[in-house]
């Protein structure tokens, strides 16, 4: 039976590639959410990193702790949060909004930090997003949680005041333990009140058990879950070579009867495709769970636009092409480290020295750092030397780096895509969110000292 692990991150920001994780903290739960171990850390700032002044008050973060010599450097907090996560063992993690913003920032993280980046999508580990469950659930029956409104009259599914208002009332908000305890709260009202969907998407975070639902050659519904919620019925058309991603036609459209060829369809029929990736737990029921939980069944058109797909594999990989390749943007000449991610994986003589470098003493370490055959590696060594051994490094080695992180906290004429100093002090200057002129001072403050 696979394990649950409820997870959440406190961050300088919302600037995923440059901001820093500060704090992070998770849950092991069994199969019935039955709580099995926690685990909870925190760390100092990075030396270019500038936090959000709206994110220290909304994690209400006192700027001490920034730079708190009892707290671990940012590269020994990764490294305790990869051993805890391994020693824990395969199971499928659960956020809050988590895979557009938790996910993508502790993959970043942990590759800062020369670890293995996709934790939670490799070693027999799967990824659920608990706020798109919720929100499935609340549309499918409204009895299994009291959703607030805004004051707009839009309903409303921030963790810090959806827990709240179904009962849990020791909510510590934006705190990353707090939030844990939060999803899992709400996560076990869900189990509790409407199970049969729990336990059906639950058992679909891998992207092997989504690509064999797709895979069957059956009309689906696929759940909506933006501005306005909606369930809706797709096919499958592509042929599976993309792998991580599956290309799905709407059968409200009128396939049958549309050309492919026709300038004047094609933009109406892009619109009706849609690519879901395969690996992000896309909410997925068959006709029969669609009715049973949703009480939606397809039409006959539908249908019928079905059998016509299924008729026609031509005519689908036609369609499948419609949208284009699927390929990353390349990095722009001069990007920051940060950036690079994407621009490929280590190849296994730098997976070998990676392992080698947490390993190493710093001595050791710093000829690792100069053996790297990817230059980003060479440089994601040195900074991890930097702030953790800097008395091994020369002159000539610090200097670079130096100036790296002036420019950083400096800033640049003409903007830049990262915080500066003069940034945050803008933003407390015209923040428009309540703090108090203590708050504002002491945050002022730390601005002057870290300009010094």
């Amino acid at each position: 039976m696979r394990n649950f692990i409820f997870y959440d991150l406190e961050t300088t920001g919302t600037n995923i590639v440059f901001d820093q994780i500060m704090q992070f903290g998770a849950v092991l739960t069994d199969r019935n959410l039955v709580e099995l171990d926690r685990f909870e850390i925190r760390c100092r700032l990075l030396p270019w990193i500038v936090p959000a002044p709206g994110a220290l008050l909304v994690t209400d973060t006192d700027v001490r702790l920034l730079d708190d010599p009892t707290l671990p450097d940012f590269y020994s907090m990764m490294r305790a949060i990869a051993q805890q996560l391994n020693a824990w063992g395969r199971a499928t993690f659960v956020g809050y909004n988590s895979i557009p913003f938790d996910e993508p920032f502790l993959q970043r993280a942990f590759w800062q930090a020369l670890l293995p980046p996709y934790v939670t999508v490799t070693g027999g580990n799967s990824r659920l997003d608990l706020l798109v469950i919720l929100r499935a659930a609340s549309t499918f029956r409204s009895s299994v949680l009291i959703v607030p409104h805004r004051d707009d009259g839009m309903p409303t599914y921030r963790l810090d005041v959806l827990a709240p208002f179904n009962g849990f009332n020791a909510h510590h908000a934006h705190d990353a333990m707090g939030d844990v305890e939060a999803t899992l709260f709400l996560a076990r009202k869900l189990k509790t009140g409407f199970s049969e969907l729990w336990e059906k998407l639950s058992g679909r975070a891998s992207k092997s058990v989504i690509s064999s639902l797709l895979d069957a050659g059956e009309p689906l519904f696929l759940f909506h879950h933006g501005a306005k919620p909606s369930l809706s019925c797709y096919y499958r058309v592509d042929d599976g070579r993309l792998r991580s991603h599956a290309t799905l036609a709407r059968l409200s459209f009128d396939w049958k009867g549309a050309s492919i060829l026709s300038v004047d369809n094609s933009g109406a029929m892009r619109q009706m495709l849609r690519r879901v990736a395969l690996n992000k737990a896309p909410v997925v029921l068959t006709l029969e769970e669609a009715e049973n939980f949703a009480s939606v069944i397809p039409t006959d058109l539908e249908l019928a636009q079905a059998s016509f797909l299924a008729s026609d594999r031509s005519y689908c990989a036609d369609l499948a092409e419609l949208l284009g390749p699927l390929s990353a943007s390349p990095t722009a000449n001069g990007a920051q480290v940060e950036e690079t991610i994407f621009d490929g994986f280590a190849s296994n003589c730098d997976a070998k020295l990676m392992a080698e470098f947490h390993r190493a003493a710093p001595p050791e370490q710093l000829e690792i750092a100069k053996a790297f055959e990817d230059v980003r590696f060479r440089r994601l060594a040195m900074r991890i030397l930097y702030v953790q051994a800097p008395q091994i490094l020369t002159l000539r080695e610090t200097r670079p780096i130096d100036a790296g992180i002036a420019r950083r906290l400096e800033g640049e004429p003409g903007g830049q895509p990262w915080r500066s100093l003069g940034d945050a002090r803008k933003e407390l200057t015209s923040c428009s969110f309540k703090m108090s002129s203590e708050s504002k001072q002491s945050i002022s403050n730390w601005l002057a000292e870290r300009a010094v």
